[in-house]
């Protein structure tokens, strides 16, 4: 079932993604990390991460890349009125109150751990965030972070902003530097795993959100099932534990399309 929302703000936040802010009545609040459906009429269906949530105002964070985001790049605007289902799947386990934690975001990943982080602030946890992107063009909600958490660690790939390299080159020394409960983290799996090997090394818990193709979004198609444990992203996550994650051999390695054939990662 469908509810309809309103879009009542809509912006460039960098230079792939917009930022669409919707007024949306008689929806269940989701939990940080869960996702929902956006469909467009005569255009077609997207999950996308919520990016933001409070009292029937929801943000999301929609790249640039295929037909569905082109459209909606290119001509919803503020007033048009497009539909949501959901919230779907596992979202994070909300840290502790008092506790510290850490969101390791890569690029448009960065989107659902802001959501995390200003929910897990508001009842009492520190959040730190180290957050990776392509260039000074890239960045994303850097500022609305920055008035959430005590640290906010910015790298780029180029060095244009923060400083040069992948967030995983500086995570250890801030694993050794503070006293994190967990660490939470979105992005290209590959980042993903990367930042599972590090924890893992150090003893701290990590819950990972993963990017697939998803068609149903409850769990009934099975293009996003990961082997070979058959779990499926949009159901069973798309947030995971570090032990559920160490046991899937796709992750990093494989892709399914939409007719759920795997395709090999570059």
């Amino acid at each position: 079932m469908y509810t309809p929302a309103r879009i009542v703000k809509a912006y460039r936040a960098s230079i792939k993604v917009k930022m669409y802010e919707l007024q949306v009545e008689e929806f269940k609040t989701p939990i940080p990390g869960q996702f929902v459906m956006l469909w467009i009429p005569r255009i077609g269906e997207i999950p996308l991460s919520v990016a933001y949530y409070h009292e029937g105002r929801m943000k999301l964070a929609i790249a640039r890349r295929g037909k569905v985001t082109t459209y909606i790049h290119e001509k919803l605007k503020k007033g048009d009125r497009v539909y949501l289902r959901g919230p779907y799947g596992r979202g994070f386990t909300l840290p502790n109150s008092s506790s510290e934690f850490l969101v390791v975001g890569g690029g448009t990943g960065s989107a659902p751990l802001y959501y995390l982080a200003k929910v897990g602030v508001s009842k009492g946890a520190l959040c730190d965030a180290l957050l990776g992107f392509e260039s000074e063009k890239h960045l994303l909600l850097i500022d609305e972070f920055r008035e959430v958490c005590r640290n906010v660690y910015v790298v780029t790939e180029n060095g244009g902003a923060g400083v040069k390299g992948l967030p995983t080159h500086y995570l250890k020394d801030l694993l050794e530097e503070h006293d994190y409960e967990i660490v939470y983290t979105c992005g290209p799996e590959m980042l993903l795993l990367e930042v599972l090997k590090i924890c893992d090394a150090t003893g701290i818990k990590v819950e990972a959100s993963l990017e697939r193709l998803m068609k149903c979004a409850v769990g009934v198609c099975g293009a996003c099932v990961l082997d070979p444990l058959g779990l499926r992203v949009c159901k069973d996550g798309p947030v995971f534990s570090s032990e559920v994650l160490k046991k899937i051999s796709d992750l990093g390695r494989w892709w399914r399309d939409f007719d759920g054939r795997k395709i090999k990662l570059a």
